[in-house]
């Protein structure tokens, strides 16, 4: 049995995944960044994947875990 860390860490982990919730969400999670971006970011404490992953925890839930667990209902 799959459980919601398992999904998550998949859906993490395939690159179209991530690239079509960063399109859809207009997020930019797991995106390389040029040095200058990269840091400034870290010179203002900001990090973009920070900010995107709770956005992505709950995308993940409700597109891919609810109809994964309403399945085996079935």
């Amino acid at each position: 049995m799959i459980t919601f860390e398992d999904a998550c860490s998949e859906c993490i982990a395939t690159e179209g995944f991530v690239r079509e919730f960063n399109r859809l969400c207009g997020f930019h999670l797991g995106e390389r960044r040029d040095g200058m971006t990269a840091a400034i970011d870290k010179a203002c404490g900001y990090d973009p994947d920070a900010e995107a992953m709770p956005a992505f925890v709950d995308f993940v839930y409700e597109y891919v875990w609810i109809p994964l667990v309403g399945s085996e209902k079935e």
